[in-house]
């Protein structure tokens, strides 16, 4: 009978313990997501507007794509520590789709966002404002980031 009652004391304790819920834990429920960055790498003309032409003219296209989905984040960076390089300011966006960031039909977003008549314009002044250096595309290896809850 010792014993029978040992094992109804288990039982209970089993039962009890699966009703009680741990807070703050969860099951992995997704792979974790893959990051991709684009870096262009810009060199600013004397005598030009170069963060005009970017925020005037490049933010409606890249705000186009992160509404749209194809990108998650667009920034222009001016360095306010750094060494001697070729470039004086880089453009930064990412996604999570390798294919959005470089299967993209610019020619059909500018008519959108610029407008058929100011595709060529744009383009120029965008041309003697600033030459791009160089381009790469890196992908997050490993990160931490605070929770967002």
């Amino acid at each position: 009978m010792k014993h029978l009652g040992f094992i109804a004391a288990c039982a209970l304790a089993f039962c009890l313990g699966t009703l009680t819920p741990i807070r703050n834990t969860h099951a992995q429920t997704s792979a974790p997501t893959t990051m991709f960055y684009e870096i262009s790498f810009h060199k600013s003309r004397p005598g030009q507007d170069w963060l005009k032409v970017e925020r005037e003219y490049w933010k409606p296209i890249q705000t186009e794509r992160v509404n749209s989905g194809h990108l998650s984040y667009w920034a222009v960076l001016q360095p306010v520590f750094s060494g001697p390089h070729p470039y004086d300011y880089i453009t930064v966006q990412s996604s999570t789709n390798l294919d959005d960031m470089t299967k993209t039909d610019f020619d059909q977003l500018f008519t959108k966002v610029w407008g058929k008549d100011n595709v060529e314009s744009r383009m120029t002044q965008t041309m003697n404002a600033r030459d791009e250096i160089g381009d790469e595309i890196w992908q997050v290896a490993e990160s931490v980031s605070k929770s967002t809850k």
